[in-house]
């Protein structure tokens, strides 16, 4: 590895996909990081910000049997509860199989111990469970298409079927700029409807969600 490597960000391959745009691998101080729509969807930044909504927004005895992830990405947030819960089952929901694809080959996230990655539309595969059978101790949402969160993915019904299926829910939102405004509009309209509490980075804001 060049020394350039670790002071500006080398981007070591380009990949196209059908869903998102803009797809870079990416070593910027030493660590890879996967680069959609020109943010960064994941490495050690998203793994830091997942690990600040951990800390400030979960029970300090929280010891999670079953966790889902919708928009897993290349595997930052389920990395990082490997670690943390190594005991617990972990789901994750990814929409692009070009980026599963990445993440297995550029990330090994098909080494992450107890993960089941599965290929589909995170609003699908939310209608498709059953509130009887289906549950999880934590839903993780953190679904972009390059800076886009999905509106479908802020309908009540979704959310309320979130909280339905797990007790706590916890929902990532730029919050930067531009993204300021629509992220508190946002909570403000489930603050109307839920129990929340929340914390920020310098970059996101993060909801949690319950009943």
């Amino acid at each position: 590895m060049n020394l350039r490597q670790y002071f500006f960000p080398q981007i070591l391959k380009r990949f196209h996909s059908k869903i998102n745009t803009q797809i870079e691998l990416v070593i910027f101080s030493g660590s890879l990081r996967l680069d959609m729509g020109n943010l960064t969807q994941s490495g050690e930044v998203i793994e830091k910000i997942w690990n600040k909504a951990f800390n400030d927004l979960l029970p300090s005895q929280f010891n999670p049997e079953t966790i889902l992830i919708l928009g897993f990405g290349a595997g930052s947030a389920a990395r990082l509860i490997s670690r943390r819960w190594p005991n617990a089952q972990i789901t994750g929901v990814e929409i692009d199989p070009t980026v599963i694809k990445i993440a297995k080959e550029h990330f090994l996230a098909d080494q992450i111990p107890n993960l089941k990655i599965i290929n589909a539309d995170a609003v699908e595969f939310i209608n498709n469970c059953s509130l009887k059978t289906d549950n999880w101790s934590l839903i993780l949402v953190d679904c972009y298409l390059g800076d886009q969160f999905p509106q479908k993915l802020e309908s009540k019904k979704f959310i309320n079927r979130l909280t339905s299926l797990s007790p706590h829910v916890i929902i990532n939102r730029l919050f930067w700029g531009k993204y300021q405004p629509i992220t508190l509009d946002f909570h403000e309209k489930l603050k109307k409807i839920f129990n929340t509490k929340t914390t920020r980075t310098a970059s996101n804001y993060l909801i949690h969600l319950s009943k």
